[in-house]
């Protein structure tokens, strides 16, 4: 009986280890020749444990997609180094800490999405140097403080997804400055103020969720025409001058599945 129990004992904790990205052939794959791995993805596979500080090594990486596991413990600051990165994908996990500053060496990348985890802390300012980002996606979080005035330096950056996390303060008028920006989701937090007339200026901008921030008022700036042509006032969905911040909240689509090319569609009010 012993020994059937250790058996069994020993056949969860292998079963455990595989389950562990350090024990996947990809990674180990990639380990053993750092220089030749330009894309690590394990994608929905369930994997579990934490992600290895040694992943910093592996400095010719543009891709790196850890999404949809039960990944825990902190974001190393050992993918600051990764340089040449251009997309990281840290969504649907369960990690916890702040992202790092370091991020803000990772001046190739184009897009970085860690929703629905457990961060905390802020936003790093250091992000406001990546002038190539096109989508930062970090919603459904535990993120606090204000957004930094900064983020003007994202000139390429057409979505900003910082939804469902506990962000507080103004909007900064740098914000006026994301001349690409398209649509930006800043609904579900605890923001105050009113909408920087900045704005206005972003001829691009078609999409605009600010509403279950009970501290935002005043009036919104004109110049951005309402998504789908709605006219509601219930939920700012755009900007008609005039028009009040209202306090219900649109039904948002399920996160589209990652891809080189995310979209993340916006559904209509229900």
């Amino acid at each position: 009986m012993i020994t059937s129990r250790l058996a069994v004992l020993l056949l969860v904790a292998r079963s455990a280890s595989a389950d562990m990205i350090v024990e996947t052939a990809k990674y180990q794959s990639c380990m053993a020749a750092p220089s030749a791995c330009d894309s690590l993805s394990l994608y929905k596979t369930q994997h579990v444990g934490t992600l290895p500080t040694e992943i910093g090594v592996l400095t010719s990486l543009t891709y790196l997609g850890l999404y949809q596991n039960r990944f825990t413990g902190t974001v190393p600051t050992e993918l600051g180094v990764l340089t040449g990165l251009t997309m990281l994908w840290l969504s649907e996990n369960r990690l916890t800490g702040t992202l790092p500053s370091e991020l803000g060496a990772l001046t190739n990348l184009t897009l970085i999405w860690s929703s629905n985890n457990r961060l905390t802390g802020t936003l790093p300012s250091e992000l406001g140097v990546l002038s190539r980002l096109n989508r930062v996606d970090i919603d459904g979080n535990r993120l606090t403080g204000t957004l930094p005035s900064e983020l003007g330096g994202l000139t390429d950056l057409e979505f900003l997804w910082l939804f469902d996390n506990q962000l507080t303060g103004t909007l900064p008028s740098e914000l006026g400055a994301l001349n690409r920006l398209t649509e930006m989701s800043l609904h579900t937090n605890q923001l105050t103020g009113t909408l920087p007339s900045a704005l206005s200026r972003i001829t691009t901008l078609s999409t605009i969720y600010v509403c279950n921030n009970a501290g935002l008022c005043g009036d919104v700036p004109g110049g951005v025409t309402l998504a789908s042509g709605r006219t509601s006032s219930t939920c700012l969905v755009g900007a008609i001058a005039g028009t009040l911040l209202g306090s219900s909240c649109p039904t948002l689509s399920p996160t589209a599945s990652p891809s080189t090319s995310p979209t993340k569609s916006v559904a209509t009010e229900s």
